[in-house]
């Protein structure tokens, strides 16, 4: 796989978590398959390549599709907030690798929640709540801070403020990925249709 194949299977990690985040803030719910996706990325330690990060091709098609309709153009509409959380998260990216304190912290709670979860058996949701604590002890101190848009009764929900705090982890850690991998704003400018070509073969072969 090419360097930029492996940077837009990245891309596309931080795409399908921005619009997870967008359904669930806006009806309080999102894909099923699409989430699990993008939580069990949190927990691939140790893998060998981009690919093993995110599994089956398939759970990363709500990804390919939003990066092909922010960076190829499309016609058809699609919410701005989609764009302001992937921005956001390469934000936070930024500032996170520049911390290796904090890099290494979130590293290792992420270790010790997964250790746990094998341990104990815990749930997804008791999984997901302590990944939200994770997130609210580290990245929610950092600025700039990501707002979240959407409908304050699903805000305001304790179980989808999890879900979505899951996620921007899930999403950061793609945006790390990604510039580990060679990726930066320029990459994304000049490369945007090498990118959406990518993600469409991606979703052909999944």
């Amino acid at each position: 796989m090419t360097q930029l194949e492996n940077q837009s299977l990245a891309l596309a990690g931080m795409f399908q978590v921005a619009v997870l985040i967008d359904a669930l803030a806006l009806t309080g719910n999102c894909d099923n398959e699409a989430f699990s996706g993008s939580f069990d990325s949190l927990f691939t330690f140790d893998a060998e390549t981009t690919r093993d990060v995110y599994g089956e091709l398939s759970r990363l098609n709500q990804g390919f599709t939003a990066l092909d309709a922010y960076l190829g153009g499309a016609s058809r509409p699609t919410s701005r907030n989609i764009a302001y959380y992937v921005l956001s998260m390469l934000k936070i990216a930024r500032v996170l690798m520049a911390n290796q304190q904090l890099s290494d912290r979130l590293f290792d709670g992420l270790q010790n929640i997964e250790r746990r979860s094998r341990e104990f058996e815990l749930s997804r949701g008791s999984v997901i709540g302590q990944i939200d604590g994770l997130y609210q002890e580290t990245i929610s101190n950092l600025d700039p801070r990501i707002l979240v848009r959407g409908e304050q009764h699903h805000l305001l929900n304790d179980d989808t403020a999890a879900r979505i705090r899951t996620l921007l982890l899930a999403g950061i850690r793609s945006a790390v990925l990604w510039k580990q991998l060679g990726g930066s704003k320029w990459k994304l400018l000049l490369a945007r249709k090498r990118y959406v070509a990518a993600a469409r073969r991606f979703m052909s072969a999944s």
